[in-house]
């Protein structure tokens, strides 16, 4: 059984940097707002598109709330990189550990502080006890 909604998708790929203007006036300036965001460019398009695009975008811009959550976004995924880091560094101690490098040896190479290696093998260890 066929599904008709996904015979009717298309995909069109458009590039800032083309160099074929096959395209309506009002994309081609919608391309021209994407690569210069400028009033100058909102303010010299013919269509509506990037008008309204552009008073859009510059509400948002100027919301606080808007820029409040973004901040709080940004901040969540950088603890979240951080986070991912942390465990991977994590993960390489413990693997290094259980091929039989010594805590020393694994603090040296890596170049991480010999207590935080040894804290990852204890805590590790505990919970296998456990």
């Amino acid at each position: 059984m066929r599904n008709n909604n996904i015979d009717e998708l298309q995909k069109i790929i458009l590039s800032t940097k083309g160099i074929m203007n096959d395209l309506s006036e009002e994309l081609l300036e919608f391309l021209e707002y994407v690569e210069n965001s400028t009033d100058d460019t909102a303010k010299n398009a013919k269509g509506n598109l990037v008008k309204s695009l552009h008073k859009r975008v510059q509400e948002v811009k100027n919301d606080i709330s808007v820029e409040v959550e973004f901040m709080t976004l940004l901040e969540r995924d950088r603890e979240k990189i951080e986070e991912g880091r942390e465990e991977a560094i994590k993960q390489l101690i413990l693997k290094q550990y259980s091929k039989g490098l010594s805590i020393e040896y694994i603090a040296d190479i890596n170049e991480i502080d010999i207590e935080y290696v040894r804290n990852v093998v204890e805590s590790s260890t505990s919970k296998i006890d456990k």
